[in-house]
């Protein structure tokens, strides 16, 4: 009887000191973590309830994923940044080639009928003096015609390789929001909770 009374009071005291100690089973919810979800990618950055996530706060909820790390999500942003800005960069060159371009175009066809309507209303003159008149068109629009086919050219190339790097870090960016959210699974906490000792499930 006495055995069993002492059992019973070595068990109720064990109980009674680890709730007391709020010793925790698994992870406790973090207090900075935000509260609403989803988590979703504006640009390179993560927001949650509408506010943007501090790299402390995205570190804890990382913490949740299957081998994710803030590093990595700083490269992948910064890889992001990079592909979006040669995309603007290369662009704007792309643009401006494209303006040369059709300017020199233009120029190189003006020049090239004022020459034919010149020689036209001149034929008769050569004719009879038996000079052959000097035909060759010697633009100097066929270099701007020039210069803006090579930036032409290079802008493209560059929206090429800045579409690739784009496309691949803002697919890493979104899988980091997909796992981030696809980790909200229950969180089983034992200790001292809001309303008293016992078990807490954190989702």
């Amino acid at each position: 009887m006495k055995k069993s009374v002492r059992r019973a009071v070595f068990l109720l005291s064990f109980i009674v000191s680890v709730t007391l100690s709020g010793v925790s089973a698994n992870a406790q919810y973090i207090s900075d973590m935000p509260e609403d979800w989803p988590v979703v990618r504006k640009g390179a950055d993560f927001y949650a309830n509408g506010e943007i996530l501090t790299p402390e706060q995205l570190g804890s909820l990382l913490s949740y994923t299957d081998g994710i790390t803030l590093s990595q999500v700083e490269q992948y942003q910064k890889g992001f940044r990079t592909g979006k800005g040669l995309l603007i960069g290369f662009g704007a060159l792309t643009g401006a080639g494209l303006l040369t371009l059709g300017v020199g175009a233009v120029g190189v066809f003006v020049e090239a009928i004022a020459l034919g309507i010149g020689v036209s209303l001149f034929a008769p003159l050569y004719a009879v003096s038996g000079d052959s008149p000097d035909a060759s068109l010697n633009s100097g629009f066929i270099y701007v015609t020039y210069a803006g086919l090579a930036a032409t050219g290079v802008g493209v190339l560059g929206l090429a390789a800045g579409t690739a790097v784009y496309c691949v870090y803002k697919k890493r960016l979104n899988r980091v929001a997909d796992s981030v959210n696809a980790s909200r699974e229950v969180r089983l906490s034992f200790g001292v909770q809001k309303y008293g000792a016992g078990l807490a499930l954190n989702f």
